[in-house]
């Protein structure tokens, strides 16, 4: 009971860092059953995605309040922020969620976005792409298996 139980703590946590690669490890290496696969995946992420969003604004918050000097306006980086911050928005960052990971994805956009859709546009895009990536990988089990 208690080794079950670290099991699948252990499986949470990898889905919070590595999300894209949980659901293949997860159906390769363990008899779990793809509703199983797909909950510690979309889980995980949503577990992510709340810690590490709102551990980011409060990072952000600390930070902000403590800086004395002004800083630069227009470097290098910040127009290259803003210009891609204009250019894709919130879309184009939770599109790619998947492939970068959950914390600097969720740390992104505690630092760019504002207003309660944020969260909800984050969560909705561990559930597609965790859906999407235990399907792929479920039916390739079969397939190569």
């Amino acid at each position: 009971m208690v080794t079950e139980l670290l099991k699948i703590l252990w499986w949470i946590f990898f889905a919070i860092f590595k999300f894209i690669w949980t659901p293949f490890t997860l159906i390769t290496t363990t008899d779990y059953l793809w509703w199983e696969a797909w909950l510690l995946t979309v889980g995980g992420g949503w577990i992510g995605v709340f810690i590490f969003f709102y551990f980011g604004k409060a990072v952000i918050n600390f930070f902000s309040g403590r800086s004395k000097k002004p800083r630069k306006k227009f470097t290098k980086l910040n127009r290259f922020i803003a210009k891609t911050k204009s250019k894709y928005g919130l879309t184009g960052l939770v599109a790619i969620l998947g492939i970068i990971s959950v914390p600097i994805c969720s740390m992104i956009a505690a630092a760019y976005f504002k207003g309660k859709t944020v969260v909800l546009a984050l969560l909705m895009s561990v559930f597609i792409w965790g859906s999407f990536l235990v399907a792929i990988f479920y039916a390739g089990k079969f397939l190569l298996f």
